[in-house]
């Protein structure tokens, strides 16, 4: 019988920076359709810095309209370059098997069509502005690798949105319960890692 794991675990960058906040620029009034990530694109900053700059903001997929944004006037941009993105998916594995080493657990292989749904999940997130482990397009994670052809009998996802850099974001996952228990888990064997536009993906799977 197949065995679905239920740890899905997602973060938001959220006090992850090190160091302080550059002077604000004039503020911003939200619309109707903004969201946070939305409000990032339409003026060429951070999501990162754009949270950290409103910590009145509880949920930053929720913000009423009228609502007035603190706007940092700092901005440093994560590369968006395939190749960088292929980089940055690489230094995450690495990163996620150092820490499988310091915990006495084997490394996690590369699972290339794993990878592959991983980098389409980010792409998916990006294009339809949500974060969430379930896709309007795919469903949830298990959905998608039935879909893909990629057997599993244990599998977890974590995903991540905003920040900036592989230890960034290694960084925020092994500080959250569900995140660091999906890379420490001794069950998963494989890994496909994604970064795309500042969204981050992770899956997991045993055979």
């Amino acid at each position: 019988m197949r065995f679905k794991k239920t740890v899905l675990a997602s973060v938001l960058a959220i006090g992850t920076l090190v160091g302080s906040t550059a002077a604000s620029a004039a503020p911003y009034t939200v619309t109707y359709n903004d969201t946070m990530w939305r409000i990032s694109q339409k003026l060429g900053i951070s999501l990162t810095d754009l949270i950290q700059a409103n910590p009145q903001i509880a949920d930053p997929n929720i913000i009423w309209p009228g609502l007035t944004l603190n706007i940092p006037s700092a901005e440093v941009s994560a590369p968006d370059t395939e190749t960088s993105a292929s980089t940055y998916a690489d230094q995450v594995i690495a990163l996620v098997n150092e820490q499988r080493a310091e915990a006495g657990l084997q490394p996690l292989t590369v699972d290339q069509p794993l990878a592959d749904m991983a980098l389409d999940k980010a792409k998916d997130m990006y294009s339809n502005s949500y974060f969430s482990h379930t896709s309007p397009t795919y469903g949830s994670p298990f959905d998608m690798m039935e879909d893909y052809g990629i057997p599993f009998s244990y599998a977890g996802e974590n995903i991540a949105m905003g920040q900036r850099t592989p230890q960034e974001v290694m960084t925020a996952w092994m500080n959250s319960e569900g995140h660091r228990e999906n890379i420490l888990n001794p069950n998963f064997t494989k890994i496909g890692v994604a970064y795309y536009n500042n969204y981050w993906v992770q899956d997991f799977i045993s055979n």
